[in-house]
């Protein structure tokens, strides 16, 4: 529970520092909340088209249906091995996103000549979209990052602008006007005695 407030000089210096710092650092809070909300729609906007290409992708597997009927042991993702991912990172206002740069494969060895020829072709289509795919786990990753970042950058937003920065500038308030009464209250004490001194005096002087 804060202390009473002291109305107090010393005091008052400390608000109006406290204020001046809050304000200076609320538009950098303010900056960075842009930031990941512009970051948001973006990274929203590749997960629709990573999930639009996959769906393609997968529409594109019609034209190979009669390719998969030939003659092969065993499917021909059974070929294809995705053995490792290699990212790297990009900063967006301090938050370290993923992205990716390269999906290892490993392809199990067949024969070039017992094996149908659409075979070389369906490994390359099952890269593209396993790679797709992986493109769009770290894009879904991104934004569920950025999403928590965004809530905690508003929570503070919503500190400085509706708790701290009004609880200074009220406190500032509250101890000038009480200094100003202060004041003026020894102002007129100050009188007071002076005009209780001048009849004292004056009986001196008979």
């Amino acid at each position: 529970m804060a202390g009473k407030l002291r109305k107090t000089n010393p005091e008052l210096l400390l608000q109006r520092r406290a204020l001046a710092r809050y304000q200076r650092f609320l538009p950098t809070l303010l900056l960075k909340q842009r930031l990941i909300q512009g970051e948001i729609v973006r990274a929203r906007q590749e997960r629709a088209e990573l999930q639009a290409r996959i769906e393609r992708r997968l529409e594109e597997i019609d034209r190979w249906l009669g390719a998969f009927g030939e003659s092969l042991p065993g499917p021909i993702t059974r070929l294809v091995t995705a053995t490792g991912v290699r990212t790297g990172e990009r900063n967006v206002a301090g938050i370290r996103l993923q992205v990716l740069q390269e999906v290892e494969f490993r392809v199990a060895p067949y024969s070039l000549t017992a094996t149908p020829s659409w075979v070389e072709a369906g490994i390359d289509f099952v890269k593209m979209l396993l790679e797709t795919r992986e493109s769009l786990r770290l894009s879904i990753m991104g934004e569920l990052a950025l999403d928590l970042e965004l809530r905690k950058v508003t929570q503070r937003v919503n500190l400085f602008e509706k708790v701290m920065i009004p609880r200074a500038r009220e406190n500032v308030r509250v101890i000038r006007i009480a200094l100003a009464e202060e004041q003026t209250a020894g102002v007129g004490r100050a009188k007071m005695a002076k005009s209780l001194k001048r009849p004292a005096a004056a009986g001196v002087a008979r």
